[in-house]
């Protein structure tokens, strides 16, 4: 089947299993991964047990299949490092393996990022033609996503509408986060500049362990009901 290529946000997508790209050292601190680490904890605290027994290595893949209702993930290392580059032959080992596993995997369908070209530094066309010609033999369909930081997702609108329905107060008494904190990231959802939990991951100013209390609050509350 044809490799697709899309701009737009890999979030959206309705495939089966969707590539993660990660690091080795058991750090997910940006982009998707860090959307990934908000979305998915368990998975998050299985992946770091997995580089601390240093079972996560570049040219290999690790898939998660534990979520109920959820896309599968298939963690792709990209880096070796998270303080270090992508290097385009452990892009090449990865789709590779990929090609030869997917199968014995059960894997139906899939979404890729565009490997190690956004916090790895590769070339986008060298990456984008190695992909298409290892993953243009696979049987599936496989989506290909060139990250659009104005494109939406639903994750991110009803993150939006729960958080600013909530008190601070409430905040506060429940996950720790100070009000300072809370009406910061009320004022940066409210500005419309961003469209996406990718987006809102990356904004200057919020610290990783906040943006985690506040998800795991609003996405696992009641308040969702």
């Amino acid at each position: 089947m044809a490799v697709k290529h899309i701009k737009g946000n890999i979030f959206n997508t309705k495939c089966q299993t969707i590539v993660n790209t990660v690091n080795c050292v058991g750090v997910m601190g940006k982009g998707i991964a860090f959307v990934h680490r908000l979305r998915y904890p368990k998975m998050y605290e299985e992946y770091k047990e997995h580089c601390k027994n240093k079972l996560i290595k570049t040219g290999s893949l690790w898939l998660y299949t534990k979520q109920e209702n959820a896309p599968w993930i298939l963690s792709f290392p990209t880096k070796f490092h998270w303080k270090y580059p992508s290097k385009i032959e452990w892009i090449e080992q990865g789709v590779q393996k990929f090609a030869e596993t997917y199968e014995k995997k059960g894997i139906t369908s899939i979404a890729f990022p565009l490997l190690g070209t956004h916090n790895g530094g590769l070339d986008t066309n060298e990456v984008k033609r190695l992909m298409d010609e290892y993953l243009g033999k696979c049987a599936i369909d496989i989506e290909i996503y060139d990250y659009d930081p104005n494109e939406t997702d639903d994750l991110f609108a009803l993150f939006k509408t729960k958080w600013l329905s909530l008190d601070e107060k409430i905040i506060k008494a429940e996950t720790g986060i100070q009000p300072q904190y809370a009406r910061k990231i009320s004022e940066i959802i409210q500005n419309g500049e961003i469209n996406s939990m990718i987006t809102l991951a990356n904004y200057d100013g919020i610290g990783e362990k906040t943006l985690e209390k506040a998800f795991g609050y609003v996405l696992n509350t009641n308040t969702l009901t």
